[in-house]
């Protein structure tokens, strides 16, 4: 679950079975939800915090709400300030009918039409497109950052092979140039992009535009009406794209990494201070 999947008030905590494979280590999440009073996200992430017996917490929380980082630093664990996320937001019918120019080379299809060879164009793509894409891992010294990018991989393809309907890509010709993984949330009328990229040599020339409008257009279809994305606050150049494509900001979401104190985990961290 992401976070925008959240119902308002609640403080969720869940294991990373996968994430704890690829680094070694005991891994699990706890997500506060937007709309949780104070006092009552302190209190119940205070417990789920205390619960949580994993060697690494990935914590998240509204950016507004700031009270609570010291919520995660009186657990006891070593806190380490991870990232920020920002959510942005736009009308699927703003984003379906952008008008952008023509670009007869371009053209997005469905996963669901490229089901043989859409496992190895999810992988090129996503592995040239994040090779350099500094996320939360990559804060922490004790997680190899070559397994985080990893996990984006291992993410993608698995999003993929479970609902190839879920995923766009866009070719130059029959090149995959850009992929977009998808989920959706009826209740809500959201579409929420949970991964876009291009190949180094798409970018920069307005074909990130083509993917987005894609997405607004698929949204329309699903019978949703808003489209939503993330992305870390300092990712600049996407979220100027963003803009450029209608997107407005509506949410900041903290993370930090607490880490279990006497951990293999920790050791190496403290080490890194010292």
């Amino acid at each position: 679950m992401s976070w925008a999947g959240l119902a308002g008030s609640e403080v969720v905590a869940s294991d990373s079975p996968a994430e704890g494979r690829r680094f070694g280590i005991s891994v699990g999440r706890v997500m506060v939800g937007d709309e949780a009073p104070v006092e009552t996200a302190k209190r119940d992430l205070a417990a789920a915090l205390a619960a949580a017996p994993h060697d690494l917490l990935v914590v998240r929380w509204p950016a507004h709400q700031v009270a609570l980082a010291a919520t995660v630093a009186a657990t006891g664990r070593i806190v380490l300030p991870a990232d920020v996320l920002t959510y942005w937001e736009v009308d699927a019918q703003e984003l379906a009918t952008a008008d952008l120019p023509q670009a007869d080379s371009l053209r997005v299809d469905s996963g669901d039409n490229h089901q043989a060879a859409g496992r190895e164009w999810v992988k090129a793509v996503v592995r040239s497109s994040f090779e350099e894409y500094g996320n939360h891992y990559s804060a922490n010294p004790a997680l190899d950052r070559q397994l985080a990018l990893e996990g984006y991989l291992e993410w993608a393809v698995s999003s993929f092979e479970a609902k190839p309907q879920d995923a766009l890509f866009l070719l130059d010709g029959s090149d995959p140039i850009g992929v977009a993984t998808l989920s959706q949330d009826t209740g809500r009328g959201d579409l929420e992009v949970l991964l876009a990229g291009l190949v180094p040599g798409a970018q920069g020339r307005g074909a990130y535009s083509y993917l987005l409008r894609a997405v607004g257009v698929q949204a329309l279809q699903r019978g949703l009406s808003r489209v939503i994305i993330s992305t870390q606050a300092h990712n600049v150049r996407v979220q100027r794209a963003w803009v450029r494509s209608g997107l407005r900001p509506f949410a900041a979401v903290t993370t930090a990494h607490a880490i279990r104190p006497g951990s293999q985990t920790a050791q190496v961290v403290l080490g890194q201070r010292s």
